[in-house]
């Protein structure tokens, strides 16, 4: 029996999930002492699942290219906002590429987008957050997609007031565990300090939603049209057709 890679990422992730909760039970110091190591490991774990679902799917090698280009755009999008504390087109972009190409596809872009991007804006323990808090916008973004494929501005717009909401959440928590060392006190204002800036993020997410999401979403469906290939029913042959 073959063992699949994702199956075994799957297996570290829960084992290292057990263990941060063990430390938390057995010893709150000891926990402060490895919980950015531990969770930093957890997110390894999370994300090799999901680059590993996307080396076993049965994607087509145009799709492959595709994803990339669009990780790429979206990356090189963020830099000329450099200047803007949080706005960036990065998680409206995501959205759009989840809702048209699906949850993997949203979920890679993602993840590339923070990996790729911060070879400008500077790598570091938040790294792997970022990659996974925006993977967990394109696979959420893609599951709603799959649902209601005629999703249009509104729900870019909706996407991107609750989608990052969370993914501040998310990496407000990462600062606490990491640069804070989960010390309790520091939670709620860790918190509460990031709130402008998730505040400036949605108001971003709505500009360009606003903005750019009925050009963006029509442009993506064409590329998904183009590189995407269907199978219909089998034609029939010369000798079938004839009566």
């Amino acid at each position: 029996m073959k063992i699949k890679a994702s199956m075994l990422a799957s297996l570290g992730a829960v084992v290292t999930a057990v263990a941060i909760v063990a430390l938390g039970v057995v010893s709150t110091s000891l926990l402060a002492d490895y919980a950015a190591f531990l969770s930093i490991m957890l997110v390894f774990f999370i994300l090799a699942v999901l680059f590993a679902k996307f080396e076993e799917s049965k994607i087509s090698s145009k799709e492959v290219a595709l994803i990339g280009v669009l990780a790429a755009i979206t990356a090189a999008s963020r830099i000329p906002f450099a200047a803007l504390p949080n706005i960036k087109p990065c998680t409206f972009l995501i959205i759009c590429v989840g809702l048209v190409f699906g949850s993997l596809a949203g979920a890679m872009v993602g993840s590339l987008t923070a990996a790729v991007s911060n070879m400008f804006f500077g790598q570091g323990p938040w790294t792997p957050w970022e990659m996974m808090a925006w993977a967990m916008v394109g696979l959420v973004a893609g599951y709603y997609g799959k649902r209601h494929p005629d999703a249009g501005v509104r729900v870019v717009i909706l996407l991107g007031i609750i989608l990052g909401m969370a993914y501040n959440t998310v990496m407000d928590f990462s600062s606490w565990i990491v640069f804070y060392r989960c010390d309790p006190d520091l939670l709620i204002p860790t918190l509460i300090a990031g709130l402008p800036f998730g505040l400036l993020h949605i108001i971003g997410n709505v500009i360009f939603a606003i903005a750019l999401g009925k050009p963006v979403l029509v442009m993506f469906k064409r590329f998904q049209k183009r590189f995407r290939v269907t199978y219909g029913a089998k034609a029939p042959s010369v000798a079938e057709a004839s009566p």
